[in-house]
Order: C-alpha cells, then structure tokens, then sequence
C-alpha cells in the first residue's frame, strides 16, 4: 500500500473541494499539473494536499455535500485542478463512483492527454461535459507560456466535438493571449462548429493572482472589443471568470472550501489570496 502512495497508484493529492453557495455543485479540485503556466494562479499546480483514494474522495464530496445542502441532492461536480487527466484510471473510477451521486459531470482539462480513447471512456464512465482551456492558438506562444505544443490540444478539441458538450475557455492576457489570437481561436472553433454547439468563454486574466508578473488586468474595454471579434464567428460566447458557472447578476458570489479532513470554511476571492490554510 505504502508503494502504490508513493507512485501515486490509486491516489490523487487533493488540496480541497468546493461547494456553491448558490447551487448544490461541487468542484472536486486534483493538484498536479503536466503544464507550467506562465499566468496560472493555482496552488494546485504543484502536488499539494492529501493523497486520496476514489472511495476517500467520494466519501468526502458525501458527506460535505450532505452537511451543507442537507437532502436536496448534487446537481453538477467540475472536476478540475490542476490537471485532472493525469491519472486516468483514477479519472474513470471517480467519473464511475460520481455518475451514481451527480446528476452532470464536468471536466476542466488542458486537454492534452484527452485523445479519442480517453474521452470514449470517460465519456462511457458518465461524463456530462468537456471545457477545454486553451491557452493560444498560435504554437511558439503556446509552448512559451506552457511548456508544450498545443497540436495534440486542437487535434483532441477537433475530434471531442459532436461526442459530447463542448465548452472552450481562453483567459484574456493583454499583449499575450488578447485580440489576435482570440480571434485565431475563434476562426479555429467556427470552422469546426457548423452547427453552433460550441461554448466559447473569454476569461480575464487576475495579475495579482498569477504566479508570475507576465501583464496586467485587462481593460473593460479589451474585454468587450475581444467579445465582438467572437461574435462575428460564434453565436454561443460569454465573458466570464474563472468560476463562470457562478456567474449571477446581482448576487454576490461564496463558496465553502472543504478540506480532506472534513473541515468546511467559508470562502471568497480575497480569501483565495490569501491563501488556503484551515
């Protein structure tokens, strides 16, 4: 058992999952990342946490749920990092285990290890959605910013569409990923989506969270002028945030961080700066 824990068979470190306050939803947050994201602002990208099993990880996302929404059951679990394909064996079984719980599952990927086997599995074992986070369209820009090519990524976006519901996000970086390769993206998807059953997002880059200083908080206005070159190739596009799945007008967004010793705390965007210690 002790060698499987230090190989990483059967477990994910897991930091933390989230409940909405708005909506019985879970994000189920596996650390570890095969990218080095220049702007990333995750504590998850490094192995951070507890090693988990399926069955431990399940148990908690019960429990917790259960505490907090009491017997309304869970209506969505995203589960992201991180990277969460890394362990695929380990990505089935919790899609198996969540699908008997969850009403719709999502998957927050980079998408690079998620090939056509990969997702058919996945797909078999219960998986709702894909969001694919695609950091650039352009290769030299992506293997700057990431660490890797991003071939493999269009390639693995290309043939997810029409298998399962599709969702693109790209985060919004002035002077790196803003209106020129917003619109490659675009063009990218648009002659892939005759049918108009893509989810485009522009996320906005947060300076103050990344982990290195690569630009500054873009503009109202770039966001805007970013969103009018999308419409022109897309009908389904939305400006959104790193949890746009928040997103509501008028309601001010919280979330409950469960730690994996079962302690649930309250938590906003400050906190998140802050930082995450029980």
């Amino acid at each position: 058992m002790e060698e499987k824990k230090r190989l990483g068979i059967g477990y994910r470190y897991v930091p933390f999952i989230t409940l909405s306050e708005l909506k019985p939803r879970v994000w189920i947050t596996l650390s570890g990342c095969n990218f080095k994201c220049k702007g990333c602002f995750s504590i998850a990208r490094g192995t951070v946490g507890e090693p988990m099993t399926v069955e431990q990880l399940i148990s908690l996302v019960k429990k917790s749920s259960s505490e907090y929404y009491g017997n309304t059951p869970l209506e969505e679990a995203v589960i992201t990092g991180g990277e969460p394909t890394l362990n695929r064996h380990y990505l089935v079984d919790l899609v198996t285990q969540l699908k008997k719980i969850v009403g719709w599952i999502v998957l927050d990927t980079n998408g690079y290890f998620l090939d056509d086997a990969y997702l058919e599995e996945l797909i078999e074992a219960g998986l709702s959605e894909v969001m694919f986070d695609l950091k650039a369209y352009d290769e030299k820009l992506h293997e700057w910013y990431t660490g890797h090519s991003n071939k493999r990524i269009l390639a693995n976006i290309r043939n997810a569409y029409g298998k399962i519901k599709l969702v693109v996000n790209t985060v919004y970086i002035p002077g790196i990923a803003d209106d020129p390769e917003i619109e490659q993206i675009v063009k990218f998807l648009a002659e892939i989506d005759k049918k108009g059953e893509i989810d485009y997002r522009i996320n906005r880059f947060r300076a103050e969270l990344s982990h290195e200083k690569i630009s500054r908080n873009p503009y109202p206005e770039e966001i805007e002028r970013a969103y009018s070159i999308v419409a022109k190739y897309m009908k389904n596009s939305v400006i959104g945030k790193s949890c746009v799945r928040e997103r509501r007008i008028g309601v001010k967004r919280g979330w409950i961080t469960v730690f994996p010793d079962g302690t649930l705390k309250g938590r906003t965007l400050d906190d998140y700066r802050a930082g995450f210690s029980a």
